[in-house]
């Protein structure tokens, strides 16, 4: 009898154990931490480009304009058939004021578009250093940030505020 008993533990303890393990799968096998699938450009494109209040007019280009791959390869060198979504906002009146966020469709190519943003960031310094040598600061204490498969390039006077705007979304 005593035996009977144990083995009826034992096969609940098992039983249990299987049940648990596969809860803890399930919740691991959910939203990917920081992935921002449910994420909206457009508001993530209204928080950020207002975090700044210095901010002077801005042009912005999206993911869903007519003629989104050529605006996108004068922020980025990086495939476009590999973006899921972006927003590219500059100043208007050509100073290096600029707010970019692009979601891409496989967050492992983060590396590389933040390599292609580091490449436009040091070509900006360069026309900041020809045309506006009051603008380079502002160039080189830009922001490049990632949140899952979200890439963000921040050049404006506060940089901080604008990165904390983006880090809320996740």
């Amino acid at each position: 009898m005593r035996r009977m008993k144990l083995s009826n533990i034992k096969r609940r303890m098992a039983l249990l154990m299987v049940l648990l393990t596969g809860i803890f799968l399930v919740a691991a096998c959910g939203k990917e931490e920081g992935s921002g699938k449910d994420l909206s450009m457009e508001e993530l494109e209204e928080k950020l480009l207002s975090a700044d209040s210095t901010l002077p007019e801005m042009a912005v280009a999206r993911g869903a304009d007519e003629d989104a791959e050529v605006t996108f390869a004068c922020l980025c060198g990086f495939d476009y058939d590999r973006v899921e979504d972006f927003f590219y906002a500059y100043a208007d009146q050509g100073t290096a004021h600029e707010i970019s966020v692009i979601r891409l469709k496989d967050p492992s190519d983060a590396a590389l578009v933040m390599k292609e943003l580091q490449a436009h960031v040091e070509s900006r310094k360069g026309t900041m250093e020809n045309y506006s040598p009051d603008q380079v600061a502002m160039v080189e204490d830009h922001v490049l940030v990632r949140e899952g498969s979200y890439v963000a390039l921040i050049i404006c006077e506060r940089a901080g505020a604008v990165r904390s705007a983006f880090e809320s979304f996740f």
